[in-house]
């Protein structure tokens, strides 16, 4: 992917979310403009993917659209600079306007469900030369994230957990200690589930790697990360196989409860 492709595709994404929540409220670019205070040819532009705007903006448009931050959090997802990587942008966008969401993870907990310390504590490690500014910037790309689960409408989530990911440790024991903790919490939101995958399962589907299934308004992907880079994958026979995967892993999982509970034991031992 060249440069210019890179920065289009965004333009291109961001635009496509516009027209279609003005398109949902039934309003011309002409009406969106006078409630808005943003010109109709910046509008145009931005739904024909051709530039960028500034946040103050895309504030205005999310309000005069009561699109509930969708709109803004997928413009802070593209294009605020916070540490977010490249190649992860569009599943970040994507996470805006998903309706569910259902992650297997194998080695670390989730991005939307991380702590501050924890996310600080993994930069340290893969990133031992990172300044202070740098891992800054990354917290506050995770906290971008995380607001989808503040929304009075948030998507639907299944977070299932292999169990080693409870039992890593890190060198200040706080760290995963406010991890579980605030892991419990959140399981008690009313549209996330956590469930945990014991360690004792016998080699299951899940050993291949962890992965992100999405759902939005117009398509299902799966996402596949890696050390340095990740991939969407949307070809429909390899997110059905993903589909098999997460229903058989979910089959192995402890119930949301004793999931807790298990939650609880692991933090007591620390």
């Amino acid at each position: 992917m060249t440069k210019n492709d890179s920065e289009a595709l965004p333009r291109k994404r961001f635009g496509d979310l516009l027209k279609k929540l003005r398109g949902q409220a039934g309003i011309t670019q002409n009406r969106l403009a006078a409630v808005s205070m943003v010109g109709q040819s910046t509008i145009s532009d931005l739904e024909q993917g051709k530039k960028e705007t500034r946040r103050d903006n895309v504030v205005r448009l999310d309000r005069a659209l009561n699109a509930r931050k969708v709109l803004l959090d997928a413009w802070d997802a593209a294009f605020s600079g916070t540490g977010m990587t490249a190649y992860f942008r569009e599943v970040a966008e994507a996470e805006q306007e998903a309706s569910k969401i259902r992650e297997y993870s194998l080695g670390l907990v989730p991005g939307v469900l991380q702590t501050e310390g924890y996310v600080r504590a993994l930069t340290e490690v893969g990133k031992p030369e990172a300044k202070a500014e740098t891992i800054n910037q990354i917290v506050k790309a995770r906290r971008q994230r995380q607001r989808i689960l503040e929304r009075d409408h948030p998507p639907t989530m299944t977070v299932l957990l292999d169990e080693v990911v409870l039992l890593r440790r890190f060198r200040e024991p706080q760290v995963m200690s406010d991890q579980i903790a605030h892991l419990i919490k959140q399981s008690y939101r009313p549209r996330l589930n956590i469930q945990i995958v014991p360690i004792a399962t016998e080699g299951h589907a899940g050993l291949g790697g962890s992965f992100t299934l999405m759902e939005g308004p117009d398509d299902t992907f799966v996402y596949v990360e890696s050390q340095e880079t990740g991939v969407s994958l949307k070809q429909p026979e390899v997110v059905a196989s993903y589909d098999r995967v997460f229903a058989e892993l979910r089959s192995a999982a402890m119930p949301v409860p004793a999931s807790r509970s298990r939650m609880e034991e692991i933090r007591g031992g620390i």
